[in-house]
């Protein structure tokens, strides 16, 4: 009776140990798809994922050419805007030159016109003091005589169209000397002659003239003294 029981239960326990096995092999075969199926997914994600990385690595890469590009070209703007800046600058600063160069010769070319005109003045008022000390009297009226006929000559040859008198016609003589009266006569006659009016003249003596005489009419003066004579001739004297 023992010996079945320890054969029922050894059976029993076999059928156990098989069964068990049976269920584990079952469970570990599932566990074993399951993984194997999780391990493909897992690959085939890895491969989506490998594909991403590259697809995003190119972008990057493509971007950051793009980005070295765009900077290239701002670098490349800036230089040729810079260029052209310093360019401009430079011709803005040689004009600024030519013109400070300009306005210097303007002033310096005043201030020699000034000079000049000053010493010719200064000669013509020296000439002037050396032809009165060195001419006698008899000197002087001859020289006057001569200025006379001079302008008589001038009034002759000047168109009437400069004759332009308004007003009351007459005309004021400033002589270094007294005029001989054919003189007057032929200055009254070539005067009326211009102007068409019957001219008087006022004579005034000023010895200050040293020499020839000059004619005032409404806003026309006819210079015939020897200052102004002077003026004409020392300028182009060496």
């Amino acid at each position: 009776m023992l010996v079945q029981l320890l054969i029922i239960q050894f059976i029993t326990f076999v059928g156990i140990i098989f069964l068990l096995r049976y269920l584990f092999s079952s469970h570990l075969k599932s566990a074993l798809a399951r993984l194997n199926t999780l391990h493909e997914e897992n690959l085939h994600k890895e491969e989506e994922l490998n594909e991403e990385l590259k697809r995003a690595k190119e972008e990057t890469e493509a971007q950051i050419k793009q980005g070295r590009a765009e900077a290239d070209l701002i670098v490349e703007e800036a230089s040729q805007e810079a260029q052209r800046i310093r360019i401009n600058m430079e011709e803005q600063a040689k004009i600024q030159v030519q013109e400070i160069i300009a306005a210097g010769k303007a002033d310096a070319e005043k201030i020699k016109a000034g000079l000049i005109k000053d010493v010719q003045a200064q000669s013509v008022e020296l000439a002037s003091r050396m032809i009165a000390e060195l001419l006698t009297e008899t000197d002087k009226i001859a020289l006057q005589y001569e200025f006379a006929n001079g302008i008589i000559q001038e009034i002759s040859q000047l168109p009437k169209e400069q004759f332009n008198m308004q007003g009351n016609p007459v005309v004021k003589v400033n002589s270094s000397f007294a005029l001989l009266d054919r003189q007057k006569g032929e200055i009254k006659r070539l005067l009326s002659e211009k102007t068409g009016k019957d001219i008087e003249l006022d004579e005034q003596i000023d010895p200050a003239l040293i020499g020839g005489l000059t004619l005032e009419m409404g806003g026309m003066v006819i210079d015939g003294t020897l200052k102004n004579k002077l003026q004409r001739i020392i300028p182009h004297l060496k």
